[in-house]
């Protein structure tokens, strides 16, 4: 009865070790998945934001342009402006869950997709035979 007592202690304490490392195993890949998510993240912002001031200055240009083969730089602003107010109104007002199921959509492929790797790549751990005490009687 004693052998099996400890038995059961050892197997708890191994139980609780090894629940313990898969918390920390999951809490480490988590991070990992986030960060990278982060770094993405953070190189398409910048990415945008480039684009989104080569856009603006360029569209200054061609608004200065155009004012000044219509010899009236306000109509020039409007011409160059009104295409981007009539998107913005569209893509505000129109079909806002369209884009927003799209970009769940990536999300959700890019964490099962984690989750999948992270399945494959995790090692089954195997408990150590019990060790048979010799009592002594």
């Amino acid at each position: 009865m004693d052998q099996i007592g400890s038995r059961i202690k050892q197997i708890t304490s191994e139980l609780k070790e090894y629940m313990e490392t898969r918390i920390d195993l999951l809490v480490l890949n988590v991070g990992e998945q986030v960060t990278a998510w982060i770094g993405l993240s953070t190189q398409k912002v910048i990415g945008f934001f480039t684009i989104s001031c080569g856009l603006i200055f360029a569209s200054i240009a061609l608004a200065i342009y155009l004012g000044d083969v219509l010899e009236n730089q306000a109509l020039g602003y409007l011409i160059v402006s009104a295409p981007l107010i009539l998107l913005g109104m569209i893509l505000a007002f129109f079909k806002p869950f369209g884009i927003a199921g799209s970009v769940q959509k990536q999300l959700m492929a890019g964490i099962l997709k984690a989750l999948e790797e992270d399945k494959s790549s995790t090692k089954t751990l195997k408990l150590p035979e019990p060790k048979e005490k010799e009592t002594s009687e």
